[in-house]
């Protein structure tokens, strides 16, 4: 039995398969519509596949100071507590209305996601 990993054309692994039948790996990524696949088990998580080769994602650059969101990959998304901004910038400033805790994540395919947890106190 083979284990193949499928992925999209931004590298992106988005199943994991084990085949017994090797010469079906093709037409398998055929009907999920997967760019193509690599042998064995990839996490996607963590790996992507460059160029046909499994390399590990990029460390995030961005960084907090204050309230400011500093070497931002662009484009990226920002998440804060799951609601979803676009940023095109490399600095973002956040603002917030309410004395609570966000969580802010940082988003840029093929970076890792990066998390920030931000106090907001009343």
């Amino acid at each position: 039995m083979k284990i193949y990993s499928l992925y999209d054309a931004d590298g992106r692994v988005f199943s994991v398969v084990s085949l017994q039948q090797q010469d079906l790996i093709t037409d398998l990524a055929s009907l999920n519509q997967a760019s193509g696949h690599v042998e064995g088990s990839v996490d996607g998580d963590t790996h992507y596949v460059r160029d046909g080769q499994v390399v590990p994602r990029l460390e995030n650059p961005a960084i907090l100071q204050g309230r400011v969101l500093n070497d931002l990959p662009v484009p990226c998304e920002i998440l804060i507590n799951n609601r979803r901004y676009e940023a095109t910038t490399e600095t973002v400033e956040l603002e917030f209305d309410q004395p609570e805790s966000y969580r802010v994540s940082v988003q840029a395919w093929p970076y890792l996601d990066k998390e920030f947890t931000i106090e907001n106190p009343a």
